[in-house]
């Protein structure tokens, strides 16, 4: 039996104590809890939803799910300072009171980054369309000096920051109170022990402990609960902002582990793959094919350059959805020009990820700075053209140093590589950014590289990777564009974008046109290859829910001299992606090249291709005309980007595509625990 003695104020015993920080324990649990369900539903509200999911059992099944999350973690965070001041209670009264102000500061620290772990993951949501995840722990690669002005360039931050402010202090006021509450009605207790200790102790950990697994059955609340529905607006207000910053992280420690590769799981996913079962050689190799036989390229080499163009979204650049707005300045001549697809796909939604496919093949995004940084890998597209005799050259208007891309693209064959102190050196003009520098001069350097090369010298392969178009969006002082307000429609769908996000997206298309339209103006003309398209589409902006392909997608841009286009047209509207963009230039400008097997030649009818007839991205397989969600987010898409077909989630894909991330999984793994064979 527990009695509280209200007359004696004076005297606190260490069961009192404990009964305090059992009482602060729960009144923390309380006002979390309570953010946590204002942070879903203002995430809810601010952001875009399908429509008619309000009376839906998704968004019920979401908030239960998320409250059971936010009981466990926040028990579990916790749960550590209650046991103390149980261990306390047969100690001298200093330790339980010291007890008693480590589970207040405790909970005070804890509160603090409830608040701001919910304002992130709200932002983080609006910018990306999902939770915190490993993604922002890669980002910290990028250092303070880039991130912080990146952050702050969002229209809302200013009165964002400001609100949580103003929250965490009413918020720590309220705990305070509240505390203040509880030392005073908790002042004394008597104990007739054998009571005291089931009542208060036993029961309260059993109950404690049960809440804190998440569930009473087998498996306690794991990262997969966190898919609820097959919306991804509903699954996105599951994880409060600490259950996100926590699986964020575990997902980018994962990421960072290399497991071997086993030849027997090589050989399997090489059957599943091409459908037809690996010979008895050593495997690696049978990964690789090679490009036909050609009299013509063999005697007259051309130059390529691969312009990869951040955010480059291909949607800003349809009549359909800038409503009028041209944002693709002298660039748009060239896509009516020239070979242009429109329905095509990334292969990730950031920089990294996908320069890492693009150019290495690989999915492990950290694998630039990582302990395998110094690994050449035969995946790489440098690698093919050196052996195919280019000369190999990457210009970035980025800090070289940034994922220490300028060092790895250099391991993975890069001859040479211009970031932004080299340009700023050899263009003193050039204005610095938070990112490095601006666009226009690497498009300068490159036709400078362009047009110094003699007859005799080697082809270049030149790869380029643009930074303005990137938060904070800023525009450089002398751009020489004209720039026009844009309709209310697509200022609407900015979203927590500036405007200013629209006029940098503008000027990088504007100088990569200039650029085209120098290589066609002149001698290299004839000799020239030039292709273009996005890391990623523009995030941040407002879609509807059914868009969400045509949210992703990005161009790829084509030029081909005369004498190196196909003889029949390639099919336009035909659904493609990143994988697909090397092969097709492997085949347009290089003879008996042997190259990785993963993607098709886009230049070709596609029943020419037997295994690769579709487009990967790292959240849809597109088969035909249909998409599958890998992750069972499923929706429907537009007519503008999949001329009709839904998202299946009740059939699975070809397990040819399926399998897709896993083999190029298994080549990188391969290729970074054994020796590759040629």
């Amino acid at each position: 039996m527990i009695q509280v003695n209200p007359n004696n104020l004076s005297a606190t015993s260490n069961s009192a104590v404990y009964l305090r920080v059992l009482a602060s324990f729960s009144s923390l649990v309380i006002i979390c809890a309570v953010l946590f369900l204002a942070a879903r539903l203002a995430t809810w509200a601010a952001y875009p939803r399908p429509e008619g999911i309000a009376n839906n059992n998704d968004l019920w099944r979401a908030l239960l799910t998320g409250f059971r999350f936010d009981l466990a973690v926040l028990i579990r965070v916790n749960f550590l300072g209650l046991l103390l001041s149980i261990f306390c209670i047969p100690l001298p009264a200093l330790a339980s009171h010291l007890a008693w102000l480590l589970n207040r500061y405790l909970g005070g620290s804890i509160l603090l980054i409830a608040v701001f772990g919910s304002m992130i993951n709200f932002s983080y949501i609006g910018f990306f369309n999902r939770p915190i995840d490993s993604f922002a722990y890669n980002g910290l690669n990028y250092g303070a000096a880039a991130i912080w002005p990146t952050v702050i360039s969002m229209d809302p931050f200013g009165l964002r920051f400001l609100i949580g402010l103003s929250l965490s202090a009413l918020i720590l006021w309220s705990y305070q109170k509240v505390g203040e509450k509880i030392i005073e009605f908790i002042s004394f207790v008597e104990i007739r022990k054998i009571h005291f200790f089931t009542l208060a102790i036993l029961l309260p950990l059993i109950l404690l402990m049960l809440l804190g697994r998440g569930t009473v059955s087998t498996f306690p609340l794991s990262q997969r609960h966190l898919v609820v529905s097959s919306e991804t607006a509903v699954n996105n207000i599951v994880p409060n902002g600490i259950v996100a910053l926590y699986y964020g992280y575990k997902e980018f420690q994962l990421s960072n582990i290399i497991t071997p590769a086993l030849d027997s799981e090589g050989r399997q996913l090489f059957a599943t793959f091409y459908g037809e079962a690996p010979s008895d050689q050593a495997l690696f190799p049978q990964f690789f094919t090679r490009t036909p036989r050609s009299i013509f390229l063999e005697e007259n080499p051309p130059n390529v350059v691969v312009n990869l163009i951040e955010s480059m979204a291909n949607a800003l650049l349809l009549p359909a959805f800038n409503q009028g707005a041209d944002l693709a300045g002298q660039m748009r001549q060239h896509l009516e020009e020239d070979y242009y697809f429109t329905r095509f796909l990334p292969a990730h939604d950031d920089t990294q990820k996908s320069l890492m496919s693009l150019l290495v093949n690989t999915e492990y995004s950290a694998i630039s700075y990582s302990s395998h940084q110094h690994t050449p890998l035969q995946t790489s597209v440098a690698t093919v053209f050196k052996k195919a005799g280019y000369r190999t050259v990457f210009v970035y208007s980025g800090f070289e140093g940034l994922s220490n891309r300028s060092d790895y693209l250099k391991t993975q064959g890069f001859d040479q590589f211009v970031g932004a102190h080299q340009l700023r050196e050899l263009y003193p003009a050039m204005e610095s950014s938070v990112w490095g520098g601006e666009d226009k001069f690497v498009f300068k350097e490159v036709i400078k590289q362009l047009l110094a090369k003699n007859a005799e010298d080697k082809p270049l392969f030149i790869v380029t990777l643009t930074v303005t178009n990137h938060p904070p969006y800023q525009l450089p002082k002398h751009h020489n564009l004209t720039l026009s307000p844009p309709v209310d429609s697509l200022v609407s769908r900015l979203q927590d974008l500036p405007r200013e996000s629209l006029d940098t997206f503008q000027y990088t298309n504007d100088q990569l046109g200039q650029f085209i339209s120098e290589v066609k103006n002149s001698r290299l003309k004839s000799n020239t290859i030039v292709a273009a398209t996005g890391d990623h589409a523009i995030r941040g902006m407002s879609y509807d829910p059914a868009e969400r392909l045509h949210e992703l997608s990005v161009p790829f841009y084509l030029y081909l001299p005369q004498d190196y286009r196909p003889d029949v047209d390639p099919d336009l509207s035909q659904i493609a992606s990143h994988k697909d963009l090397m092969p097709t230039l492997y085949n347009a400008a290089l003879s008996n090249a042997h190259y990785p097997n993963l993607g098709r030649n886009l230049l070709v009818p596609n029943e020419n291709d037997k295994y690769h007839t579709f487009a990967y991205h790292a959240e849809y397989l597109v088969v035909g005309e249909t998409a599958y969600s890998k992750s069972g987010q499923g929706r429907e898409v537009t007519p503008e980007f999949m001329l009709g077909p839904k998202v299946i989630n009740a059939e699975s894909p070809p397990d040819s595509s399926e399998v897709y991330s896993q083999t190029i999984d298994w080549l990188t793994r391969f290729q970074l625990t054994n020796e590759p064979m040629d």
